[in-house]
């Protein structure tokens, strides 16, 4: 009787695949967007984590630049907003984008999208990304 030998397994040299974008998000700031009481404030949390995803993936330089224009617009949107507000916001901005450079600084997918999806009494976020 002629048995079959079972091939030894090929070495794989393909890269293992990236954790989906919206769960790399979520553990960068998780933490961030829970803090908002409604699901608009959760919303524009995440908003906010994803434009801090996006600076991190920049240059120390344009970080810095694009860190003082998000500032800026957030001001602009925000009438009310005082140099408290403004302080606060960049400390946030700071710490987002610190921590996903801590957590995945070889990821330089840029976020196109999210959106906090409620169903049945629970959230779940989607999120687009694209490798520029």
């Amino acid at each position: 009787m002629n048995r079959k030998k079972n091939p030894t397994p090929q070495p794989s040299h393909q890269t293992p695949p990236k954790p989906k974008i919206s769960h790399s998000i979520l553990q960068v700031a998780g933490e961030f967007i829970r803090l908002g009481d409604t699901l608009e404030d959760r919303q524009n949390r995440l908003t906010a984590a994803c434009s801090a995803w996006n600076m991190a993936c920049n240059t120390p330089e344009l970080r810095e630049k694009h860190l003082v224009q998000y500032v800026r617009g957030f001001g602009k949107v925000n009438a009310d907003a005082d140099a408290d507000d403004l302080a606060n916001v960049r400390k946030d901005m700071e710490t987002l984008i610190a921590r996903k450079l801590k957590m995945f600084p070889n990821d330089l997918r840029q976020v196109i999208g999210a959106k906090i999806i409620s169903e049945r009494g629970k959230e779940r976020v989607e999120a687009v990304a694209a490798t520029l």
